[in-house]
């Protein structure tokens, strides 16, 4: 989703940048200049978005930790898994117009490449001059094609003109955006980026004429009907003669307007500031929303736990009937346990979660993805305010030839020790009866510190409750 997000701002700052340009820049006689701020805008787009807005440190909320049972997800090696979804649906249709244009790309390089072996070939010091009798007259990279006619009647004028194409690498521009447009088919934006590119290309090149009287006078009268190649400088497109001949005219522009290019820069510059820094306030926001009002301290044990709607059994349902083992995970035959930590927050809202050890396969994100559909739960209490609590799930990932369905498996109880008597399980008379309110502390042991005073009993773990005096 963040990769997507990402190429959106890409496209959406090329429509901003060209809307500058049409505005601010385009009438212009600072030909080169239009034409670095023409494909700087192409790679700054890539740039902008990944600007990042200076703020200070959020506040840091109070949490308390909480590790819960293990989970397991146990799951046919032989289910199917359908692959018509809505994201499949928008990949296969990106592909489909990727392909259409890489196929018509490649079939203009072919017949391109197919008019560059043909004709009689005249070689000069740095470019190479081709006679054709198939295509009108055109430069690409430092071959110049003029047709039979155009050498006969118009070759001085032409040979300039085309030189200053071959000389500068305007088909270097011209190649980068036929790229582009590929590879981001579904933005019409870039086939203005070209427009644009090659009327620069024009005005930098009839800049170059020794008299401009006469060169318009023959522009007027050049009226060869010729294909055109897109991936070429075509010496004449009827489209863009009238602008040409109004450029050759045009009186130059003050050297005074050349600001205009960095007012343009500091406009884009500030609209990538000013997304990042809504980004940001939302993102400060969120955290806000989320902080307590306690001091910035980190608990093990609270005295009233966060509760799932229905209890931790309601949970392990819910993560059973919700998860699904990821079809890669199912190819790869990838089994394992995802550690996953999320906040329960003082509104009982599952945030932040977060992976602390994957497996990969797509079997961290499906976790996650749970995870972050659980309903409210009941928040956790500290002094008998509401406080963040700070939850630890593993959740197992297991192949099984033989399992039909999906099962939750939970771990073994701890050894529940009241007041310094054992109990046989959470379900003891003694322990349900103890009143929340007369809990002094509840003590969590884990390993070997729990095996040491223990013995074998405390495997899995130990949770020491102690109750306030005089309460019994």
């Amino acid at each position: 989703m963040e990769t997507l997000i990402y190429l959106a701002k890409v496209n959406l700052y090329w429509v901003l940048l060209y809307a500058c340009y049409q505005v601010m820049l385009r009438h212009h006689t600072f030909f080169k200049w239009n034409r670095f701020y023409l494909l700087g805008s192409l790679l700054a787009a890539f740039v902008l978005p990944l600007m990042i807005y200076p703020a200070a440190a959020p506040v840091i909320p109070a949490l308390y930790t909480i590790d819960a049972a293990a989970f397991s997800v146990v799951h046919n090696k032989q289910e199917s898994v359908s692959l018509f979804t809505w994201e499949n649906a928008a990949y296969c249709l990106y592909l489909a117009g990727f392909g259409i244009s890489a196929c018509r790309l490649a079939v203009q390089v072919l017949q391109l490449r197919r008019v560059l072996s043909q004709g009689d070939r005249i070689v000069l010091d740095d470019c190479q001059v081709i006679l054709s009798s198939s295509a009108g007259s055109f430069s690409f990279l430092k071959n110049i094609v003029i047709s039979y006619d155009d050498y006969e009647n118009h070759f001085d004028e032409i040979l300039r003109h085309e030189m200053v194409h071959t000389r500068q690498w305007h088909s270097v521009d011209i190649m980068m955006l036929e790229i582009l447009k590929t590879v981001f088919w579904f933005n019409p934006v870039l086939a203005l980026y070209k427009r644009a590119t090659q009327e620069v290309h024009e005005f930098l090149a009839d800049q170059q004429a020794v008299n401009r009287e006469h060169y318009a006078r023959f522009l007027i009268s050049y009226a060869l009907n010729t294909p055109v190649s897109s991936l070429s400088n075509h010496f004449f497109k009827p489209s863009q003669i009238k602008t040409r001949i109004k450029m050759i005219y045009k009186n130059r522009t003050s050297k005074w307007m050349l600001g205009t290019y960095f007012a343009a820069a500091v406009l884009a510059g500030t609209s990538a500031l000013i997304v990042a820094g809504c980004e940001q306030q939302e993102t400060a926001s969120e955290q806000t929303a989320e902080a307590a009002a306690t001091e910035p301290k980190v608990y093990t044990v609270v005295e009233e736990l966060p509760e799932f709607p229905g209890g931790q059994e309601a949970m392990f349902r819910f993560l059973a009937e919700n998860l699904k083992y990821p079809k890669a995970a199912i190819d790869k035959e990838v089994e394992g346990k995802v550690m996953l930590s999320f906040m329960v927050s003082t509104t009982g809202e599952t945030k932040n979660v977060t992976v602390l050890k994957g497996v990969g396969y797509g079997c961290d994100a499906e976790a996650v993805r749970v995870l972050s559909k659980f309903p409210k739960w009941k928040p956790g209490r500290q002094d008998g305010k509401a406080v963040n609590v700070q939850y630890t799930l593993p959740v197992n990932f297991q192949l099984e030839g033989k399992s039909k369905k999906t099962t939750a498996q939970t771990a073994p109880e701890p050894l529940y020790i009241l007041d310094g008597v054992k109990l046989s399980g959470k379900n003891d008379s003694r322990f349900t009866s103890v009143n929340p309110d007369h809990i002094a502390s509840i003590n969590v042991l884990k390993g070997a510190q729990a095996r040491e005073q223990f013995g074998s009993e405390g495997d899995n773990g130990v949770l020491l409750i102690t109750t306030k005096k005089g309460s019994k």
